[in-house]
């Protein structure tokens, strides 16, 4: 198991004169994981990398040439339409997205018109895109969102008469598949999780059988991060998405158990070194203090944890700071200022595109910098 050196790290760092917040991606663990996923999902279904979880295209490109994966669900119109430039993957929307914002990608980006699987939650979602497809004088490729036990939207078995209706009827939309999101399985106690699964699989089962009616080649996608390597080729799944699972943040621990390890961090300058330091305005009881340091970090309130320098936390005196956070602990080797600090995030989406161009850390060889996706 590919275990992070996180004072190797932190050395690297400081040796290539980081003076900034910095998303890092430990390659090293990264392969790892591509390992354990080869072992974990299974290779007669579709993979999807979820972009969002994964917001760098040299990251994506890393992953999806390895995995010999060529699918991507996408989640923002910005992200949406610079992918369309720097990839020719399918592109199925994780999230609806508004028919303005649709029609701009679809007038700046033409292939999206091909390329991409809009995502379809509601009958006033589908009449709009079908009116957005006339306007354009185009055809447009729909993917439905169904509710399979979650509750976030999306259509349910009794929709099925007015979607099969609409379809028949309409000749600018064409269904390539539909999409059921099922994180709660994951998260459920195990008698409550029981019963969930079998309304997926009563709900999946009922959809697909119409869906194969009016679509061919269908693209039937459900799993996430925490689910995915629950499913097998021969039912009515024939893709699985995942992202976060690659670089393992601590939201996604549960994940740990098939052999993933976490492959991501946040890296920051340490500002200040603070031995023994006084309680603001408890100064008398500086005496609890000795054999205890203080450090301050650039910046702070990072969505995450920290896990470097080893035995230091958040001061639970100073607390929270955006500008200068301090962590408390027992300094096991020498700290000094310049030296760079690391968090272990708890997602990834919004973090690693968060600082800049992530770095690229494999142990023994020069830093990377990898361009970031927007949000």
């Amino acid at each position: 198991m590919a275990v992070t050196d996180f004072a190797d790290i932190s050395a690297s760092l400081r040796q290539s004169g980081l003076d900034r917040p910095a998303a890092i991606v430990d390659l090293d663990a990264l392969d790892h994981n591509i390992r354990v996923l080869r072992n974990t999902a299974d290779s007669d279904l579709t993979w999807r990398l979820v972009a969002k979880s994964l917001p760098s295209v040299p990251l994506l490109d890393y992953i999806q040439d390895a995995l010999d994966i060529r699918n991507l669900m996408v989640f923002s119109e910005s992200m949406l339409s610079e992918l369309l430039v720097e990839s020719s993957s399918d592109q199925l929307l994780g999230r609806p997205m508004l028919t303005k914002s649709a029609r701009r990608v679809l007038g700046h980006r033409p292939n999206a018109s091909k390329q991409v699987q809009w995502l379809i939650d509601s009958k006033e979602r589908l009449i709009e895109y079908d009116e957005l497809a006339r306007e354009l004088g185009i055809s447009l490729r729909v993917n439905l969102e169904i509710d399979v036990g979650l509750h976030r939207g999306g259509f349910a078995i009794t929709d099925i008469p007015m979607l099969d209706a609409f379809f028949r009827d309409s000749d600018r939309l064409k269904l390539t598949g539909l999409m059921g999101y099922e994180p709660h399985l994951a998260k459920l106690p195990s008698f409550l999780a029981r019963a969930s699964k079998s309304k997926f699989v009563r709900t999946y089962h009922a959809m697909t059988q119409w869906a194969a009616t009016v679509g061919e080649d269908l693209v039937l996608n459900t799993g996430g991060s925490l689910t995915f390597p629950s499913y097998t080729s021969g039912g009515d799944v024939n893709e699985v998405s995942f992202g976060s699972v690659m670089v393992l943040p601590s939201d996604f621990e549960q994940s740990s158990k098939y052999g993933f390890v976490p492959a991501a961090y946040i890296a920051t300058p340490i500002l200040k070194l603070l031995p023994g330091n006084s309680w603001p305005g408890l100064e008398f009881l500086s005496r609890f203090q000795r054999g205890r340091t203080d450090i301050v970090i650039q910046g702070g309130y990072f969505m995450g944890n920290p896990v470097y320098p080893k035995n230091f936390g958040y001061s639970n005196v100073f607390g929270r700071s955006t500008n200068q956070e301090i962590w408390s602990g027992k300094a096991e080797h020498p700290i000094v200022p310049g030296d760079v600090a690391l968090l272990r995030p708890r997602q990834s989406e919004f973090v690693m595109n968060g600082f800049g161009p992530i770095l690229a850390y494999r142990q023994g060889q020069p830093l990377c910098e990898w361009s970031t996706l927007p949000h």
